[in-house]
Formats: structure tokens, sequence, C-alpha cells
């Protein structure tokens, strides 16, 4: 058994560090504001190379995404998640569909804004 344990781990640990461009982690300490004012229940997720993907359950496009290699927000096509835990997106560089936005996206390690399709910005604060 407890070979088996070892094993499962350094699988694990392997498939961590080849995906992690896909892999994304929730990350609680996250906050989202739209125009200035916080906004509750949306779920932050990032990834090895802090791209943003956001989730808000209900909404009517509950999933958006934000890469750094293109830095265009939009709605990812393929992608599996274990609820507020973890998503697996389906590439490196996640196929989207482009949410249309107006604005310019600014990344940074510590901030992401975009702008959404009625205008308004959305900004993540990453801790």
């Amino acid at each position: 058994m407890k070979r088996f344990l070892v094993l499962s781990g350094i699988v694990l640990i392997v498939l961590v560090a080849v995906y992690r461009q896909r892999l994304f982690l929730r990350d609680p300490l996250a906050k989202v504001y739209r125009d200035g004012a916080r906004q509750e229940g949306v779920r932050v997720y990032i990834n090895y190379s802090n791209d943003v993907l956001l989730e808000r359950p209900g909404d009517e496009l509950p999933y958006r995404m934000v890469q750094h290699w293109n830095k265009t927000p939009g709605v990812p096509q393929l992608l599996t998640c274990m609820r507020a835990m973890v998503c697996w997106s389906d590439h490196d560089q996640a196929t989207l569909v482009p949410l249309g936005s107006a604005g310019a996206t600014t990344m940074s390690d510590r901030e992401v804004s975009f702008s959404q399709r009625d205008g308004g910005v959305l900004r993540v604060t990453l801790r």
C-alpha cells in the first residue's frame, strides 16, 4: 500500500509539472471588481503563468478567461472543472470564443483588467 501511495504521488507531481499551463487552481484570496464595485460570488482560478479564469455560477456565460499570450478575454470552448477547486483547459493556450470587448486588456502578476461587451470594466486583483 505504501508503494502505491508513493508512486501515485510521483505520477501526480509529474502530471502537474507537464500540464501546468492547462491546470487552473482556485485563488480564494483574489477579488473581482466591476466598475469599482466589488463582485461577490465570483470564483477566480489561476494557472502557472497567472492566466485568469473567472467563474460566476448562474450567469449566462459562467466562465471567462484571459491569457497572457494574447490578452484577449474570451469564453473557453472546452473546460473541465471540479467545483470550487480546479479546472482543466483543452490546450496550453486554451481555445477561446472572444468576448468582443472594445477596451485594452492589462495584465500583471497582481492584477488583470479588461472591458466586457456591455462596456463595464472587470478588474481582478490577485494575492
